[in-house]
């Protein structure tokens, strides 16, 4: 317990004995066993996901294929010939891009018309529209608008082209002489990914040890702690799991654990020369953290051992990583790190700013107990509000809004007859009546009705006019838009609405054998799954850890406020992003999960460095001090690298890492927050007796 401090002068003797041996084992044997199970570290983002996605395995077993959507919007100052040539020229620029199937634009859809020479004879003509001149193009669209809306706005100065391909397509590389943007569809994660990933890391390493440290130790005893963590992490995992994979999401866990482990233990060893010698101040580095550092193992083991048995490898792989990175960060702590710190010793082991500590603690220790009880009601008003919207509207918190996204799909069929038409058009209704934001439904039933309609038909649409149509589709050659082999292809344009529902109310839909082809609708679909039980996991995580430190610190009420520590953070980031209108996607959740494990280790650094200070004696008041000093510093050091990480990862070109950058800034902001102001009250409150400590030795 906290009261006892453990011997460690003969362990600490033996490491600095066979440092070399000992440095050498863990660098070579690290080294080895990555070389061995050769880890694929650019795994893809998007099928990673994928691997585990029903939606998908049913588009594979009929032989679809999935492809990528992309959207080009390109704006223009005046449509003339001129620049209507530029547009056909990127037109046909796209399309012979490496992987593109099909661009759908203005200039590659057909006007449908009824080219009547005279009255008694007419006939059905589909026409590029490109073939017209630029003034006779924007009249006819302009005449007959409805078909060509998601390609060309009312004015003709914002031209859309929507890429389909076989892998994301390289818009940055091209030449397009217009002011565009692009709305890339999911991409893979790629080595420029990591390198930058890694870059970042490195980066702000050595400005903390430089600005917090004033040397360079620091920033190699970090850099060396995280990679030897990384790779005996992944290779842990990869003979537990036979699972080589190693997704940029786990990695940024591991390395978010492993930095929290490693400031306590090189903050208390840098400090500590100030009084002692090196090896001395090796002792207190290790027997002033053995404690606290090992009890985060059973909070995160017990908290998030029940992910484990998840029907899911991607929730498994991802809590098993944050577990195991904990057990390896610790040993490495403990073994690696001193025998690495013994060939080095600090000049200036002064912290500038650890007087602030100081003033942390005079003010808590005067904190007003009404205010503390207002920001308890206030806190507990929001969760029960998160609460009741999640019960009214599960599905509330999972919304994802978008703006023009393409959701595409494929319906097999046997033959095209009015049945099969009617069914089409059904869905069509049906899918907008019960979603909101469908801006265009697009399909062989569309073009049927537009080359009927241009027949001027004076009777019913019947199996007659059915197969005229159908011989207009061959004659102009428009079916390969519109059906495959197997299967008749639909495109679904949004605009403004709930991808996660439009989605959900898809995979619902019986009256059609529907098959997802589109890769983000595919992944979204695989993290809806997997979000929700990564919510539910989250609440649970929380009250195991309230549990797991009752038991540790032999007390509820210290249990309770572990709960609460833990939990303030994640209510007060979820209103941050109810009144943001962001939804709870995958990625806040895993940001959320390393919230959970760093404020778990911090909590109990925070209580253990109190109450020990409190049993031999110490004052509130300095128990405090020292809490601050030797818990409270690396805590804010490693949320501050921790920040500015996750910060500059929403630089970066994935998506997925955008969001977990920037929900994990935000997320290590509140918890710090939570950390220096509401923790150590709610010690105080738990240890209302000035001259008694609350818990006593068994």
């Amino acid at each position: 317990m906290y009261y006892h401090t453990p011997n460690t002068s003969q362990f600490v003797k033996f490491i600095r004995r066979f440092r070399v041996a000992v440095i050498a084992f863990f660098v070579l044997s690290s080294i080895g066993t990555f070389v061995l199970i050769k880890p694929e570290l650019i795994s893809s983002d998007t099928f990673f996901w994928l691997s585990e996605s029903k939606q998908f395995e049913k588009t594979t077993q009929q032989e679809y294929s999935a492809t990528y959507v992309g959207r080009l919007s390109v704006q223009i100052a005046t449509y003339d010939e001129t620049t209507k040539q530029q547009l056909q020229s990127l037109q046909t620029e796209l399309e012979y891009q490496a992987g593109v199937e099909r661009v759908e634009s203005l200039f590659a859809t057909h006007m449908v018309f009824n080219d009547q020479t005279f009255e008694e004879s007419a006939i059905v003509k589909a026409l590029p529209i490109g073939s017209l001149s630029a003034p006779k193009m924007m009249t006819f669209v302009k005449a007959f608008p409805e078909p060509y809306t998601q390609f060309v706005n009312d004015d003709f100065n914002e031209f859309h082209f929507i890429i389909h391909s076989q892998q994301p397509i390289q818009v940055a590389q091209m030449t397009i002489p217009f002011e565009y943007r692009y709305s890339e569809p999911i991409v893979e994660a790629q080595l420029g990914h990591y390198l930058w990933y890694i870059g970042v890391i490195v980066l702000v390493v050595i400005l903390m040890s430089r600005i917090i440290f004033r040397n360079y130790i620091a920033a190699f005893g970090a850099i060396s702690v995280t990679l030897l963590t990384l790779m005996w992490t992944f290779s842990i995992m990869y003979l537990l799991t036979g699972s080589n994979q190693i997704h940029i999401a786990m990695s940024l866990m591991v390395v978010s654990i492993s930095i929290g482990h490693y400031l306590y233990f090189y903050y208390r060893w840098h400090v500590s020369q100030f009084k002692s010698d090196s090896n001395r101040a090796l002792e207190k580095s290790i027997n002033r953290n053995l404690h606290p550092a090992v009890w985060t193992l059973p909070v995160l083991i017990l908290s998030l051992g029940s992910l484990l048995f998840a029907d899911s490898k991607i929730v498994t792989m991802l809590s098993l990583s944050l577990m195991v990175s904990s057990a390896v960060a610790y040993l490495i702590n403990i073994v690696f790190l001193p025998a690495l710190l013994s060939f080095f010793s600090v000049k200036y082991p002064r912290i500038g700013f650890a007087r602030i500590c100081y003033w942390f603690a005079n003010r808590e220790i005067h904190y007003n107990p009404k205010i503390l009880k207002g920001f308890m009601v206030l806190t507990t008003i929001i969760l029960l509000s998160i609460v009741i919207r999640l019960v009214i509207t599960p599905d509330g918190f999972f919304d994802k809004h978008v703006s023009q996204n393409t959701i595409t799909l494929k319906v097999p069929f046997e033959e095209i007859d009015l049945e099969t038409l009617q069914k089409i058009e059904t869905f069509e209704h049906e899918l907008r009546k019960y979603n909101k934001g469908i801006e265009k439904v697009d399909s062989v039933v569309t073009i049927l009705k537009r080359l009927d309609m241009a027949n001027k038909p004076q009777t019913s649409f019947d199996e007659q006019r059915l197969l005229q149509a159908l011989f207009f589709l061959e004659l102009y050659d428009l079916k390969k838009a519109y059906i495959d082999k197997d299967a008749l292809n639909i495109s679904i344009t949004l605009h403004n609405t709930d991808q996660s529902a439009v989605i959900r109310w898809l995979e619902e839909y019986k009256a059609l054998p529907i098959y997802f082809t589109d890769v983000e609708s595919l992944s979204e679909s695989s993290k809806m799954d997997k979000t929700l039980l990564l919510a539910f996991s989250s609440l649970s995580a929380l009250l195991m850890i309230g549990l797991i430190m009752g038991i540790i610190f032999r007390s509820a009420k210290i249990g309770f406020v572990g709960f609460v520590a833990n939990a303030i953070p994640i209510i007060w980031f979820i209103l941050f992003m109810m009144v943001c209108n962001f939804e709870l996607s995958i990625e806040a959740l895993i940001a959320m999960t390393i919230s959970v494990g760093l404020t778990s280790d911090t909590i109990i650094h925070f209580g253990y460095k109190y109450f020990r200070s409190r049993y031999f004696g110490r004052t509130r008041k300095h128990a405090l001090e020292i809490m601050f000093f030797y818990s409270g510093v690396p805590a804010i050091t490693s949320a501050v690298v921790l920040m500015v990480v996750f910060a500059l990862l929403t630089l970066t070109q994935l998506q997925s890492l955008q969001l977990i950058g920037a929900y994990g800034a935000m997320l290590m902001f509140i918890s710090l927050l939570s950390d220096l102001f509401i923790l150590p009250i709610l010690l105080l409150a738990v240890d209302k007796d000035s001259e008694q400590v609350l818990i006593t030795s068994s």
